[in-house]
């Protein structure tokens, strides 16, 4: 049997309850939407989808010396935007700003690692972003909330944080929200 697995930069939880306390007022004007756990919250680097369970080690040897050569790098959040257009969001998410070439760059060594593993590479480029919450329904109107509260132009900082290990997630679908187990992390620059 099978489980759904993606590689991710995870995040320090200091910096997710700095987020999930940003998210507050946003929250509380836009109750409909299925807001993403602060605790879950990362940086996907590579959705992998339905993963045999023999596969999660062969993961672990494929991605370890394709980021080998990857020194840590830093990372920072930088305000929020939405997916497909802010007027009618599906998903609302939280922008990275620093060294986004390196992360770029480490996504790409990972998507081409898996690939012989039978994971092939995403058919549009890479967009570095934390998913906060999805919209379901009522696009337009959460869109129009949005830019009421100024949230789209908020700056939204909530300091730096180190990139220096990446890891692979188990993602459980449940009607309450999906849970995340962490299945195995490796350091960059190991």
């Amino acid at each position: 049997m099978g489980v759904r697995t993606f590689l991710a930069i995870d995040l320090p939880s200091v910096l997710s309850s700095a987020i999930g306390q940003n998210l507050r007022t946003v929250k509380r004007e836009l109750p409909g939407l299925s807001w993403s756990k602060t605790e879950h919250l990362h940086v996907n680097l590579k959705f992998l989808g339905e993963t045999a369970e023999s596969q999660v080690a062969q993961i672990r040897r494929a991605v370890e010396p394709a980021i080998s050569h990857v020194s840590p790098f830093v990372l920072e959040l930088k305000g929020f935007g939405a997916f497909p257009e802010h007027r009618s969001p599906r998903v609302l998410w939280i922008g990275l700003g620093g060294a986004l070439d390196r992360l770029s760059a480490l996504a790409e060594g990972v998507s081409r690692a898996v690939a012989p593993l039978g994971f092939p590479p995403e058919g549009r480029p890479f967009r570095p972003h934390l998913t906060v919450a999805r919209v379901k329904k009522d696009h337009r109107e959460v869109g129009r909330v949005l830019g009421a509260l100024g949230v789209l132009t908020d700056p939204f900082t909530c300091g730096p944080f180190p990139v220096e290990r990446i890891a692979l997630f188990k993602s459980d679908l449940r009607p309450t929200g999906p849970i995340y187990t962490k299945l195995w992390d490796v350091s960059l620059d190991a």
